[in-house]
């Protein structure tokens, strides 16, 4: 079904204004039909809607929006543009509820502050864009690019590293066993992380775990991550049951 984010109030019974790119998009290019039904979002509430005269859809309904199992923070460290915009769009389509970029010693992109904004507009676009097409109900959140240490803010119930040279024994899996509401997961740059940078995050709280025994590349490693996050959060009333 297709999707819209509604940046406006929507009520039920009621005509609902596209934007103009919105429109655009409803309208002209996926060419939709009054008999067509529009998933309509706005705030974490889901609506149903038919397409109208442009730029309007009618609102007739409301679904039951799916609760995420998992409240999950991914700390990326930044990487090449294409491996980054790959990994952004992969992570909303895989249950991130946000992302946290960072900077540490490894870290070979460095970023204009004049060109900030912008590279934020497309990766929020890259983001959106991705929720629309595996029908999220709501956003990724994209915080600002953090220092090492300053990932102490965005700890949660389980906080974990993912650290190549770490012993197999202690795998994410094995971390994940307590089924915990909320997980932050740091994964580091192309080249990794700098035995002392796995101190301080240690000193902060986080937990060095392995991700198996091959060497995964940044890209991959978050990909990896969250799959074994959405798993295990669905073994969850399953483990409670026993």
């Amino acid at each position: 079904m297709k999707q819209v984010f509604a940046k406006n109030p929507v009520n039920l019974n009621e005509n609902f204004c596209l934007d103009e790119k919105q429109a655009h998009h409803i309208f002209d290019v996926l060419r939709s039909s009054p008999k067509e039904t529009i998933r309509l979002v706005h705030e974490d509430e889901i609506y149903l809607a038919h397409p109208q005269e442009k730029p309007f859809l009618y609102v007739f309904g409301v679904e039951k929006a799916d609760l995420r199992l998992v409240d999950v923070t991914l700390c990326a460290a930044l990487i090449k543009q294409d491996k980054w915009e790959l990994m952004l769009q992969k992570a909303a389509e895989l249950g991130v509820s946000r992302i946290v970029p960072f900077e540490c010693k490894n870290t070979v992109v460095k970023i204009d502050e004049k060109k900030l904004s912008k590279k934020y507009d497309r990766w929020s676009t890259i983001l959106e864009e991705a929720c629309k097409q595996c029908n999220r109900a709501d956003y990724v959140v994209l915080e600002p690019i953090s220092s090492l240490k300053g990932l102490a803010d965005y700890k949660s119930q389980c906080n974990l590293v993912a650290y190549e040279k770490e012993d197999g024994s202690n795998h994410i899996s094995a971390c994940l066993m307590d089924n915990p509401s909320s997980v932050t997961v740091v994964i580091g740059p192309e080249g990794g992380f700098e035995p002392k940078e796995i101190e301080v995050l240690e000193s902060l709280g986080f937990v060095a775990c392995s991700l198996g025994s091959q060497i995964l590349r940044a890209e991959t490693a978050s990909m990896y991550v969250l799959s074994v996050i959405e798993y295990q959060s669905h073994l969850k009333p399953a483990n409670d049951q026993a």
